[in-house]
């Protein structure tokens, strides 16, 4: 599964996360292929390993930005301004003010269009920004459901009123989001017909066409391959072929995509050595230099299971059940046994993997847990109980391995 070269490697420098560019590649191709012209926005919070935005920004790629630190990463990693997307909720003064010029804002509420138009004031310019709209439809259903990310499709009225009152602001576009991982392609396809009609009627209310519509992301991908189908791309790239071709016609306007993880997510492989191994009451513990400080989706998914017998869609912090594939590299493949996998963390939760069979491991053996290039670093606790963090690697079409 893993060539020598990268188990010679890990053995020297786990625990870490290793990216393979040719992956990356291979995903960012596939969505290209889909999309057609459409702009492709990486979503920098599931992986900001510079290498990793560097890559995909020379193929292209633009970014969805999460933070002002996420704009100005994007910015030192070669995507130019257009093609920079800050849509988060919660921006404060001192984040539209920074940003301002370096991206496109898009206001996630009311107040943020009367900070985004002090901001402006305060520059002697007039900007363009989109908004972010709660749509009255789910990802499957034609009824709204509450939400903090945008302004409700029902108050598009008054958000129209009060940008009225903001003379150094002009609309140019619309941001839509509403759930991620998805694997039906017809689903996606509905909803992205529902987003156009959701910009037409938001360019009514401007008196001009958009420039842009962001129809998020909710590309998924297969976690579990014995039982997740792929997303049919061939059926999403006629849908939005056909969405584009009535853009043609209508606004013509710019058509975003967020990659969400499906660029990255099967990239990546975390990394951790076996540093001791135990028996209690029967059981057999495989105890690893970093658990869940290291990689928590593993840690978190095995207590939300431990809690839960149904558990709500709770994205990124929890996908289903086997997200995460765990191989043992560097050892011969011999015998099998039931084993924990557990951290060095001083809590009884850190335990990325409860009673799963493997093959016999020693200590010294190099535990591998798989999707790990989405939403892995980035959202693990690095900084409890003062451990180093893993160090990030991307390993190279050329067999080099590049590190920050």
């Amino acid at each position: 599964m893993y060539s020598q070269t990268i188990i010679d490697f890990v053995q020297k420098n786990a625990p870490c996360y290793i990216y393979d560019q040719a992956t990356i590649r291979k995903q960012a191709s596939r969505l290209q292929q889909t999309f057609g012209e459409a702009t492709l926005l990486f979503s920098l919070k599931t992986n900001p390993f510079v290498p990793v935005v560097r890559f995909l920004a020379s193929l292209g790629f633009g970014a969805d930005a999460a933070s002002a630190g996420e704009v100005a990463l994007a910015a030192s990693c070669g995507m130019p301004a257009e093609k920079i997307y800050y849509s988060t909720p919660g921006k404060t003064q001192a984040d539209i003010t920074a940003c301002l010029g370096k991206c496109h804002l898009i206001a996630d509420s009311m107040q943020e269009i009367i900070r985004a138009e002090q901001a402006a004031k305060e520059a002697g310019k007039t900007i363009g920004i989109g908004i972010r709209v709660n749509p009255a439809f789910s990802m499957d259903s034609d009824m709204p459901a509450p939400s903090k990310f945008g302004m409700d499709e029902e108050q598009l009225h008054r958000v129209f009123a009060l940008l009225s009152e903001c003379p150094h602001l002009k609309i140019e576009g619309l941001h839509v989001h509403l759930r991620s991982q998805i694997l039906d392609a017809l689903m996606l396809a509905n909803y992205y017909e529902k987003c156009y009609a959701l910009a037409e009627k938001v360019s009514r209310f401007a008196g001009h066409p958009l420039s842009y519509i962001n129809f998020g992301s909710g590309i998924g991908i297969p976690y579990y391959k014995a039982e997740d189908s792929p997303l049919d791309l061939a059926v999403l790239s006629q849908a939005f072929s056909t969405l584009a071709e009535r853009n043609k016609n209508a606004l013509a306007a710019n058509l975003l995509i967020e990659t969400g993880r499906f660029v990255t997510c099967e990239s990546g492989t975390y990394f951790t050595p076996i540093v001791d191994k135990k028996t209690s009451c029967g059981k057999t513990f495989l105890i690893v230099e970093k658990g869940m400080n290291g990689f928590f989706r593993p840690a978190q998914a095995a207590l939300l299971e431990q809690l839960l017998e149904d558990i709500p869609n709770s994205e990124p912090l929890y996908t289903r059940k086997n997200a995460f594939p765990i191989s043992v590299v560097g050892i011969p493949q011999i015998g099998a046994e039931t084993v924990t996998i557990a951290g060095s963390l001083c809590t009884a939760l850190d335990v990325l993997a409860k009673d799963i069979s493997l093959p016999m491991a020693p200590v010294g053996a190099i535990i591998a847990v798989g999707n790990a290039g989405s939403y892995g670093r980035s959202l693990s606790p690095l900084t409890f109980s003062s451990h180093p963090a893993p160090p990030e690697f991307l390993y190279t079409e050329e067999n080099t391995f590049v590190e920050r």
